[in-house]
């Protein structure tokens, strides 16, 4: 009997791996301090400033300034006295000896608010030859107006032989000192928001819909045979199990999908057990392409991005994008692993895409978890099981188990009837 029954344990822990949980959150945008004194590097280009409380500021006549290095990135923090962000001035960076002019898109904002910004720069002030270079948040607390944002050195034309170089910057509309920091790395860190990703122009989230809609369904749209945006329902109550989800450009069929709520975004997914489906709704600014996506897949990590994401996009446009898979950030060695679609909704940019889990060389993941998360839209992991049949086919291995050993002991005369054992022979 002490062998069925550790037999029968052994089924008892292949039963309990069919479990499947998820983790979510949310964070609260607060704007920073400016008695900040510490050098802390864990700074997340988000519209929420609180993570620079601790940075060493740069006080002028007008306002403070910081820097910080962020992996292949500089982050930037900038809170005023008086007035609004300064878009131009520019910002001058002096990064090992030359200067980059950097300038604002339009910092206005209201009492309250947050909006997304776009950075560009060029060779003098107010110049464009370096096109696109970051993206970021300007905020207004009802006193002040905060700003952050990223300056992406490899848009520069930086590579590698800067790391150790300094960098500084000013702006002569807030002051005459200059902040400085040190290239640490060219590689990426989490936390920032990749630069070749557009901020949109509004804080807003989306109102509810009327009565007889689901809330967040554009109306007229859903519907119609063109490729339409459709937001998702936050409040949605659903297992993420959910296998009717076509990748199309049509974001219906995610309505009642749960959704993981991060810092920037809103994510879900679902599986098949040979393609894993994703949804992204941001908070701010454009779906990220890097950051990356980053999959553990029955214990294997993979990290899945796109650089075909569109930089900006107007109302109710789609585009077809593709994905990369490799095990490391921005890592190539899986190929173009997967396709999908972005859209933008109104203040919104939203995304889904569908990931082919067999060029992960991963084959079918039926019943084993997967979990994502994107530090660009947040730090907590959506999860599901690789397929609906998945629970009941490792719960079915498990009784087989059971069942088998148990026939096979017998056979070889190891397990005797309980009357034989309680009678003596």
């Amino acid at each position: 009997m002490m062998r069925l029954r550790k037999i029968m344990l052994l089924g008892a822990v292949v039963l309990g791996l069919t479990g499947l949980g998820s983790i979510s959150g949310s964070t609260t945008a607060t704007a920073a301090s400016s008695n900040a004194n510490s050098t802390s590097s864990a700074i997340t280009i988000d519209g929420q400033f609180s993570d620079w409380s601790g940075a060493k500021l740069t006080e002028g006549y007008n306002g403070y300034t910081a820097l910080m290095d962020n992996g292949r990135y500089v982050a930037t923090y900038v809170k005023m006295k008086n007035g609004n962000i300064p878009m131009t001035g520019d910002y001058n960076f002096v990064i090992d000896g030359k200067t980059y002019y950097v300038w604002l898109s339009d910092t206005a904002v209201g009492s309250g608010k947050t909006k997304a910004i776009t950075v560009k720069a060029g060779e003098y002030n107010e110049g464009d030859q370096y096109g696109e270079v970051g993206t970021g948040y300007v905020a207004n607390d009802g006193k002040h107006n905060y700003a952050e944002f990223t300056i992406n050195l490899k848009a520069l034309g930086l590579n590698g032989t800067t790391v150790g170089s300094n960098v500084a910057m000013k702006n002569p509309n807030i002051g005459n000192d200059a902040a400085t920091t040190k290239v640490t790395s060219m590689g990426n860190k989490h936390g920032h928001h990749d630069t070749t990703s557009s901020a949109a122009s509004s804080s807003s989230t989306s109102s509810a819909a009327s009565s007889n809609k689901a809330a967040g369904v554009v109306s007229d749209k859903a519907d119609s045979n063109s490729k339409a945006s459709t937001t998702k329902d936050p409040n949605a109550n659903n297992t993420n199990d959910n296998l009717n989800i076509v990748i199309d450009g049509k974001f219906k069929d995610w309505e009642h999908v749960t959704l993981t709520e991060g810092y920037n975004g809103y994510t879900a997914m679902v599986s098949d057990g040979d393609y894993v489906y994703v949804y992204v709704k941001m908070k701010y600014g454009q779906v990220p392409g890097y950051g990356d996506y980053n999959f553990d897949i029955g214990g294997k990590k993979i990290y899945v991005w796109s650089d075909n994401i569109p930089s900006s996009q107007n109302n109710g446009d789609v585009k077809a994008v593709s994905f990369t898979g490799g095990d490391y950030n921005e890592g190539h060695q899986y190929g173009t692993v997967g396709t999908g679609y972005v859209a933008q909704d109104g203040s919104h940019s939203i995304a889904e895409f569908k990931v082919n889990l067999g060029k992960l060389k991963v084959s079918s993941m039926t019943g084993q978890t997967i979990t994502m998360y994107n530090p660009n839209i947040g730090n907590e992991k959506v999860t599901v099981a690789g397929g609906s049949t998945g629970p009941w086919l490792i719960s079915g291995v498990g009784v087989v188990i059971v069942g088998f050993g148990y026939w096979r002991l017998r056979k070889r005369g190891l397990l005797k009837r309980p009357s034989d054992h309680i009678s003596g022979k």
